[in-house]
């Protein structure tokens, strides 16, 4: 039996759903956290309007602790 998994890379309604932004709003934290990455890790691969599912999960719960 094959196990499930989520994909590698979060949309924007997952985002705007999330944190219960607008889309446009989801649109502008995806280009944030996708710069941050890049920033942090160049060789980072980033596909626009997406963000990658690790990097999104670390930054809510960093969010959520402040």
């Amino acid at each position: 039996m094959a196990e499930e998994r989520l994909p590698m890379f979060v949309g924007v309604d997952t985002v705007r759903l999330d944190l219960g932004v607008s889309r446009a709003k989801a649109y502008e934290v995806i280009k944030e956290l996708n710069r941050e990455m890049k920033e942090e890790n160049p060789r980072a691969i980033v596909v626009t309007g997406k963000v990658n599912r690790i990097w999104y999960e670390e930054a809510c719960l960093k969010r959520r602790a402040v």
